[in-house]
Order: structure tokens, then C-alpha cells, then sequence
């Protein structure tokens, strides 16, 4: 509960409405620094809107490299699938069998990572572990559960390892990893989001869990200069995660250092 109060406060747009407020409580008190500090606040919520400055908090989130599937490694034993969210019960997915709740699917972000999972899959003949803790106020649905349950429905495969307790990426590779180490797996391909790899990394390394990265969905801007600063909700977005990321790794790090 507390993380995700914190997430709120700190992270856009809500951050945006309390510096709006401090700003306004500025005015009152020294106009001339309350007008300077509103000013300052638009350019960042302008610039914050803009596929320039999400295209460059993300470019640097984003090192690795699409896996080439002309050179596989041998010794890699499972495809781990790092869980985002939840569509709870999804009214097109009804069907007489379903839970009194509905149905639960991955949702748009876990979708992407499920189904670049199950390409790899297909290409590698590899087993899937999906990774992803409760999702809202049920314990009983889960990130993972709801993963499993696409990952059959639209691709027609099976995870051979479900891992439901996690919390956060470093509990999805604590998790994941004290599962396969019980197959005698030590090496995986880890599927998540491209901007999102960075962090994921930092945490398979911290359990001692070999992960080779297997990015998805990545991200770029549009290739033309004056598009790049034009506003869009879609820009917000990526930003919104950019500084997700960063804040992640500078924490990790942060953590490691004590």
C-alpha cells in the first residue's frame, strides 16, 4: 500500500498537481518566485509530454538486443516471463465454466511479454515460467494466473511453472529462481518489456540466476524532429515509465550500496 502511494505522489501526472499546489502557495507568499516556479513547472509538464524526452529516458533503458534466433544457446533451460498486470474479469472471455468473478487476462503490457514469450517458445522448444504475484486486493488473482490463462487461450501452450507470490521484480527473480534451480536450471531467457530489461537484469543477477535478456515491445521515437515535440498522451505514457525505470535502478543500486 505504501509503495504504491509513493508511486503516485512521486510519479506523473500526480506529481504535476502537487508542485502545481506548491507553486500556487508560493505565489501568495513571493509572487515573483511562485510566477517563475509555475512557469517552470508548465516547460517540465510540456516537455514531459513530448516523444523527445520520453524517446531519450528510454533509449538508455533499453541496451539489449533482440535475441538471434539463429544462435541459440544450448545451455539455456527455461523462458521466464515477468508479469505487469491484470484485466480483471474480462466480459469478452466469459464462458458457462468461469469462477463466479469472470474471467482475468494478462493485460495489455503482460500480453505483449506472453505472446513474444510464446514465439520464443515455439522457436525454441523451451518450457515457460510465468512470474507475477496478486494484483489488486485478491490474493487468489494473480498476475501469473491470468497470464497462464492467455497464454493457452490465444497461443495454445502451457507454462510449465506458474510462480504466484512475488510482489515486485526482484521478488519475480527470487522466486523464479528458487523454482528452476530446482529443476537444475541455471540459465534462462528473460522476456519482459525492453525498458524494463534493465532493471530485471539488476535483479536476476542479485539472486544469482544466469539471465540471457529477451526484450520485447521496444521503444523509439518517431524519426522526424518536429514530431518528436509535439504533445501526446502516448509520450506521457513512456515517460510516466522512463522515470519508473530509472527511479528502479537508482534504488537497486542504492540498496546494493548499503
Amino acid at each position: 500500500m505504501l509503495h504504491t502511494i509513493l508511486k503516485a505522489i512521486i510519479l506523473p501526472p500526480t506529481c504535476f498537481f502537487l508542485l502545481f499546489l506548491v507553486g500556487w502557495r508560493l505565489a501568495k507568499w513571493r509572487p515573483t518566485l511562485g510566477r517563475c516556479f509555475l512557469w517552470g513547472l508548465l516547460a517540465v509538464i510540456y516537455l514531459a509530454t513530448t516523444p523527445f524526452v520520453a524517446g531519450e529516458l528510454m533509449a538508455r533503458l533499453q541496451p539489449y538486443r533482440a535475441v538471434n534466433l539463429d544462435q541459440l544457446d544450448p545451455d539455456i533451460g527455461a523462458i521466464v516471463v515477468l508479469g505487469a498486470g491484470v484485466d480483471f474479469s474480462a466480459p469478452e472471455y466469459w464462458e458457462p465454466q468461469a469462477p463466479p468473478f469472470g474471467i482475468d487476462v494478462a493485460d495489455s503490457l503482460s500480453l505483449q511479454r506472453v505472446a513474444y514469450s510464446a514465439y520464443l517458445a515455439k522457436a525454441t522448444g523451451l518450457p515457460i515460467l510465468l512470474s507475477g504475484g496478486a494484483s489488486g486486493s485478491s490474493s487468489e488473482r494473480t498476475v501469473a494466473a491470468a497470464m497462464r490463462v492467455t497464454l493457452a487461450r490465444n497461443f495454445g501452450l502451457a507454462a510449465r511453472w506458474v510462480e504466484e507470490r512475488s510482489s515486485s521484480t526482484m521478488e519475480n527473480a527470487e522466486y523464479s529462481a528458487q523454482l528452476l534451480r530446482r529443476e537444475g536450471i541455471r540459465k534462462v531467457y528473460l522476456v519482459t518489456h525492453a525498458w524494463h530489461m534493465r532493471r530485471a537484469m539488476i535483479a536476476f543477477e542479485r539472486v544469482g540466476m544466469e539471465a540471457v535478456p529477451a526484450p520485447t515491445a521496444f521503444v523509439s521515437r518517431s524519426g522526424e524532429l518536429w514530431r518528436d515535440f509535439l504533445p501526446s498522451s502516448q509520450a506521457l505514457y513512456f515517460t510516466y515509465y522512463g522515470v519508473y525505470e530509472w527511479l528502479g535502478i537508482a534504488w537497486y543500486r542504492l540498496s546494493a550500496s548499503h
